[in-house]
């Protein structure tokens, strides 16, 4: 059976005519939910606003960084604090702002929360709850605070921020990378203990490789001694650890102090070249002819055949 257009039209009308009638009548109680909505949303804001200037002061305050360690341990804490009250506060305003709108009382709206959660979860929501487990046993095993430098699977920077369901990275080149708790497998974490750091030197086979030792013995035992911010043990020279085309090479290592790994191994490569210069040491190379420079080709320098060579 086809409705007319004017059966349509006087059915829209009829119906409009009850939607004014029941604004007319209701009015003054609608405008009272839609005040309370927006005291509800403004009361939310204003509490998230308290968390966070609360959580700020204790972050500024010396009182909670008499050590670095503490002070990144409390700094990750409060991280945690500030993305924890955003969901709850969130969550709790959700409920009553439902109340008000007339979707049943405060229980019923959290039972039937939590049975759609329920359901979420058993649908899709595993890889949700995974980030937020993870999150917290790795802030409750202590496995990184907010300013240590970490490597996690393939990706690596400082800890800016650490939230409920991610981490936040900031890589060295000043990206930042968001990353879900439950996808990191394995942390390094540069920023806990002492490096070691290894410098490789290559000197060539007709240079007498104990003098060269000793020459770079010296060189960074007085790099250490003008740069103890860096070092943590005194440096040393391992002794030879290769055999290459291009000459002997020499193992250096020394400890060095959180976060001062890259720097210390800069220092020792500049150390160890500004004396094996001053004591007439060349440093084997690739040599580049100029016709193998315009072809793409380089030739290695290679010591000289010796006239009785060992059996």
């Amino acid at each position: 059976m086809q409705l007319s257009a004017v059966n349509v039209g006087e059915q829209f009308k009829a119906h409009l005519d009850d939607l004014l009638l029941y604004l007319g009548d209701n009015l003054g109680t609608l405008l009272w939910k839609a005040f309370l909505i927006l005291l509800i949303l403004f009361l939310a804001r204003v509490v998230l606003n308290l968390i966070s200037r609360q959580t700020k002061r204790v972050i500024d305050s010396k009182r909670y960084h008499r050590s670095e360690q503490q002070g990144r341990r409390v700094d990750t804490m409060m991280t945690l604090v500030r993305s924890v009250a955003r969901y709850t506060v969130y969550f709790v305003a959700f409920l009553l702002v439902l109340g008000q709108l007339g979707v049943g009382d405060y229980m019923g709206n959290l039972l039937v929360t939590a049975g759609v959660g329920s359901l979420a979860i058993g649908i899709g929501a595993q890889s949700l709850v995974k980030d937020v487990a993870t999150g917290f046993f790795m802030m409750f095993e202590n496995q990184f605070s907010v300013g240590d430098y970490i490597k996690l699977d393939t990706v690596e920077g400082t800890v800016e921020a650490t939230a409920m369901r991610v981490t936040y990275l900031r890589t060295f080149r000043g990206e930042q990378i968001i990353i879900p708790n439950g996808t990191i497998n394995r942390v390094i974490n540069y920023s806990r203990g002492n490096c070691l750091a290894l410098v490789t030197v290559l000197i060539r086979y007709e240079d007498d490789a104990q003098q060269a030792m000793d020459c770079i013995q010296e060189a960074i035992t007085q790099f250490a001694s003008d740069h103890e911010e860096l070092v943590a043990e005194p440096p040393a020279v391992r002794g030879i650890t290769g055999f290459t085309n291009l000459g002997v090479e020499i193992g250096v290592m020394c400890r060095a102090k959180p976060m001062q790994f890259w720097a210390l191994e800069r220092g020792l490569r500049l150390a160890i070249k500004r004396a094996l210069d001053q004591a007439g040491f060349v440093i084997p190379s690739l040599y580049v002819s100029p016709e193998n420079s315009q072809a793409g080709r380089a030739e290695v320098i290679l010591p000289p055949p010796q006239e009785n060579p060992p059996v």
